[in-house]
Formats: C-alpha cells, sequence, structure tokens
C-alpha cells in the first residue's frame, strides 16, 4: 500500500513540475505588468484596455500572464496523465482539465481528471492489440476514443457538478478563513508548522499542495504564507553561521552561506543538513520558527494584490510588502538565535546532503517559487 502511495504521489508531483515554468513565467508576466501600472499611480490595467500607450501594452501583457495562470489545470491534469501512460494519456488528460475549470471543479477536478484518463490510457494500452495493418489503429483512433470519452463523461456527467460544488464550497471557506484576522492567523500557523516539520517531505508538501491549490482556484494569500514559511529555515541557519561562527565547522558555515542563497530564492531543502545532526532539538525549532514568522506577516496584514512570487525576493508581489519580509526574517532570527542556543555544530560530523532521486531534484526545482 505504501509503495502505491509513493508512486501516485510521483505523478501527482511529476505533473506539478511540469506546470511550474507556466506558475513562474506567468506570475513575472502578471506581476511586472503590475508594477509598470503602479508607476504611473495605476493599480487596476483594465481601465486600459481599449487605450492606447504603455498602458494599454501594459494591460496587454498583464492578460498574457493571466491567460497563462488559467492553463493550470489543463496542463496539470495533461502532465499527470502523461506521467501515467506516456504520450498516449496526453489528449485525454488536458481535455480532463479544461472541463475541470469549466464545470468549476478547479485543482480537485484537475487531479481526478489527470489520473483518470492516465490509468485508462494505460489500461486501454495493454489491452487492446490489433495486429497487421491496422495496428495503427489503436494509438490514432480506438485509444483517443475510448480515453477521451470516459474521460469527457467523468467530468461533465458525473462528477463535475458534484466536485465543482465541493470546490466552490472550500474556496468560498478559505475565503471566510482570510477575511477573519483570527482565522487568517490560525492558518498562519498551520501552514508554517507544516511547512518546517519535514522540509520536502511529505507533511512540507501537503501544505505546499494546499496552499498551490488555492492559488490556482484565485485565493492567494495561503500561498503567500507558505512563501513565507519556505524561506525560513534556510535563512534562518545561514543566518546562525553568522551569529557566532565558532559554533560552527567550516564545512557548516560553507554550507550557511549557501543556505543565505537558497533562503533568498526560497529552497527549503537547502536547512537539512543542519537538522540533521540533532533532529530531536532542530526539528520543533524549524516548526515554531515557521510558524511564527508566517503568524507575523499575517498579524501584521499581508495581503495578495497580484499572483504572488516565492523567495524572499517575492516580496513585492504582495501588500504590505514589508510586512512580508518582518515574517521571513523574525522566523529567521528563531532559528539563527535558537540553533546556537540548543546545538553545537562544531562537534558534528560533516554535513552530508540527502539523497535524491531526479525526481525529487525537480520537485526541490519546484519549491524553488512556491514552496518548501
Amino acid at each position: 500500500m505504501k509503495a502505491k502511495l509513493k508512486v501516485i504521489e510521483g505523478h501527482l508531483m511529476t505533473g506539478i513540475s511540469y506546470i511550474l515554468p507556466v506558475i513562474i513565467g506567468a506570475s513575472l508576466i502578471v506581476g511586472l505588468a503590475k508594477l509598470v501600472g503602479l508607476g504611473f499611480g495605476v493599480s487596476d490595467l483594465n481601465a486600459y484596455k481599449d487605450a492606447g500607450g504603455i498602458l494599454h501594452g501594459a494591460y496587454l501583457m498583464e492578460q498574457v500572464g493571466w491567460t497563462g495562470i488559467g492553463l493550470m489545470n489543463v496542463l496539470l491534469a495533461g502532465f499527470i496523465a502523461y506521467s501515467i501512460a506516456d504520450k498516449s494519456g496526453l489528449a485525454a488528460g488536458f481535455i480532463g482539465g479544461a472541463l475541470a475549470s469549466s464545470t468549476n471543479a478547479g485543482f480537485i477536478g484537475a487531479v481526478i481528471a489527470g489520473f483518470f484518463a492516465g490509468y485508462v490510457a494505460l489500461f486501454v494500452k495493454r489491452k487492446i492489440q490489433i495486429q497487421g495493418s491496422a495496428a495503427g489503429l489503436v494509438p490514432l483512433l480506438i485509444l483517443p476514443l475510448i480515453t477521451v470519452g470516459l474521460t469527457g463523461l467523468l467530468m461533465s456527467v458525473l462528477l463535475g457538478g458534484p466536485v465543482g460544488a465541493l470546490n466552490t464550497a472550500l474556496i468560498e471557506w478559505i475565503k471566510g478563513m482570510v477575511a477573519d484576522g483570527t482565522s487568517t492567523l490560525a492558518l498562519a500557523l498551520i501552514l508554517g508548522a507544516m511547512i518546517g516539520f519535514d522540509l520536502g517531505g511529505p507533511v512540507n508538501k501537503s501544505a505546499w499542495m494546499a496552499g498551490n491549490a488555492l492559488f490556482l482556484s484565485g485565493v492567494y494569500l495561503p500561498a503567500i504564507l507558505v512563501n513565507i514559511a519556505i524561506v525560513i529555515p534556510p535563512l534562518g541557519y545561514g543566518l546562525a553561521t553568522l551569529i557566532r561562527k565558532r559554533n560552527f565547522s567550516p564545512t557548516f558555515r560553507e554550507a550557511g552561506r549557501g543556505g543565505l542563497v537558497m533562503g533568498i530564492i526560497g529552497i527549503t531543502e537547502g536547512a537539512i543538513p543542519f537538522t540533521l545532526v540533532n533532529p530531536l532539538k532542530l526539528i520543533p525549532l524549524n516548526v515554531v520558527a515557521c510558524a511564527a514568522g508566517s503568524g507575523v506577516a499575517a498579524l501584521l496584514g499581508v495581503h495578495d494584490i497580484m499572483p504572488p512570487i516565492g523567495g524572499l525576493y517575492g516580496f513585492f508581489s504582495v501588500g504590505n510588502w514589508w510586512a512580508y519580509l518582518i515574517g521571513a526574517l523574525t522566523g529567521a532570527l528563531v532559528i539563527g538565535i535558537g540553533a546556537n542556543l540548543l546545538v553545537n555544530f562544531s562537534e558534528k560530523k560533516e554535513p552530508q546532503k540527502p539523497e535524491h532521486d531526479q525526481k525529487q531534484k525537480e520537485e526541490d526545482d519546484f519549491d524553488l517559487v512556491l514552496e518548501g
């Protein structure tokens, strides 16, 4: 059972890794267009839809970004299916993802469509074999007919309505939490603690996926809170090596410089070599620091103004940018001071990099922007 869950997780993360460039590119385009508008004192570029000049160009570029963001469900479902059944699953996966968007089934519907399309395509490839001159009919006619037909039936007739209603209810519930200051703080503490718990493991990935599932549905604050928590552990251990250098061996001091870079760009795994020195003491410290950082940012009123960009430099894509930076630096200081008080890094073995297969490396690249 555990092995099967690992396979399913692998397909999901492969699908997510393929949509990374689209998320990053589209968010950056929207962000840059917004910045151009703000430079002219304009917060809403829609008023320049039919105008001319620079602001009209900024409006057009903003629409390019929103178009890319609108492809998220289509691409996610398609590449989950691709991970399962190779190119045989692409057509049904893409169409299933499009139906997930049109029925408001969102991220949940796209994931269901991707897995269904992929496994149906895999089944058809294995079970339907035609020999001779008609063999070409399977990939060109029979397989697309069955996979697209069944996926379309599932998403448009059977699950589209119920999953759409569920997705809408979840989004409205989260929006209600975001509107309520107390609930926002609770959300920040929970997501932050999950990010800090296992630094790229299943708990961390669950928090990241929750933030980005809501991101795909147009609810951006949870992704902002996750982005803040992601930068904290590597940045914190990097600061720790600067605060008290003699507490660290030369190799750890070198790893600390790398941690600073990983913190700035948003790769949580940069903290793993430090955490492995004494997990019983440092995992709770990571959890507290990430929860505190996200919580402080929430209390100071960080909010969304556009699709958020990860990493410490993502502060320009959020409202109350100073709250974003204060939250991240608060969490980093908790680790920077706490790690020096709790552990002597000069007496331990040299830091060892955890083993990752190629797919995990792709996941780490994904964490660079939207996770940890």
